[in-house]
């Protein structure tokens, strides 16, 4: 095969594709829009932002694209469906990283880190009373894949119960508990902790209305770590406003990168974060595992891991 991926790759990680599979060809690029030679490609490997249709179409030879990323809603999937192109991502390698920036957040927010920053700057020893622990709080995680499950082991670790949403609503390892989307109002009044992995998909774009936050406890804190669309700017805005729960830590908005004058950076309640709760010193290493799998499985004509169903979205 002639491989082109369109991201730099580390030296070491180039060296190993090369030893590993010798007999393919492989091509480093980073402006795909202004390569020449598309048609001669058999695989793209691609953060995906770059994969357009006219792309596709100029690529007569091209089999495979390989995403390294989860998300997948901008590819153009039509057009991959209609030449019967192979897609797979790198689902799973966010879940450490996104976990941990989970339980930052939520240890930041009962230690009251924040505040005792803001008091640091003020030479302020006053005290906190409102310290609080996770110790026996309850956290909903709205997506159990390998993200979630992995948010819901460390939140055991803490002792925190851990109810799951998920389409079947069945229970798996390590949730105490799950319950289908569908019936997400009947748990949200237990959450002390309410995390959004949602992908973006059409059901799930503008997914939390304004009756999910009021079904809340007062005290609720909302996280996205998902995607952004999952909640409009609208029903932000007013929950915002209102102070419906107690916070909302966003790492993901409805429109990114987020203006520097909206009005959300202003609300004491809303912690803003620039979408960088996957980032990882070790993200194109964990990729190139199941990449290189992926290519031995390909030669030996074997079902790829990470395979993405174009119908259905993920």
């Amino acid at each position: 095969m002639k491989i082109l991926f369109t991201m730099p790759i580390p030296n070491d990680l180039k060296e190993r594709q090369q030893e590993q599979f010798p007999d393919h060809t492989y091509e480093y690029i980073e402006n795909l829009a202004s390569y020449q030679g598309i048609d001669k490609v058999d695989c793209i490997v691609s953060y995906g932002s770059d994969i357009t249709d006219s792309i596709i179409e100029e690529a007569k030879r091209l089999r495979w694209l390989m995403v390294f990323s989860a998300g997948i809603e901008e590819l153009p999937h039509a057009k991959l469906q209609e030449k019967s192109i192979l897609v797979t991502n790198v689902r799973g390698i966010h879940a450490i990283p996104m976990a941990e920036f989970t339980m930052g957040f939520m240890l930041s927010h009962v230690k009251r880190l924040a505040s005792f920053a803001s008091k640091q700057t003020k030479n302020d020893w006053e005290r906190d009373p409102q310290i609080g622990e996770l110790a026996e709080k309850t956290i909903i995680v709205v997506g159990t894949g390998a993200i979630g499950s992995q948010i819901a082991q460390f939140a055991k670790a803490f002792q925190m119960k851990t109810i799951g949403i998920n389409t079947s609503g069945e229970n798996i390892a390590p949730f105490d508990e799950a319950v289908s989307i569908e019936e997400i109002q009947t748990v949200l009044p237990e959450g002390d902790f309410i995390v959004s992995v949602l992908p973006e998909t059409s059901a799930t774009k503008s997914f939390y209305k304004k009756a999910h936050f009021e079904a809340m406890k007062k005290s609720t804190v909302f996280i996205n770590i998902g995607r952004g669309s999952a909640i409009s700017e609208e029903v932000l805005m007013d929950i915002a406003s209102n102070q419906t729960i107690a916070h909302l830590y966003l790492d993901v908005s409805p429109i990114e990168p987020l203006p520097k004058n909206h009005p959300l950076w202003n609300f004491t309640n809303v912690t803003i974060t620039p979408h960088v709760s996957a980032h990882s010193p070790k993200y194109l290493y964990r990729s190139f595992d199941i990449w290189l799998e992926n290519v031995a499985r390909f030669q030996k004509e074997e079902p790829l891991l990470n395979m993405i169903n174009l119908n259905r979205g993920y």
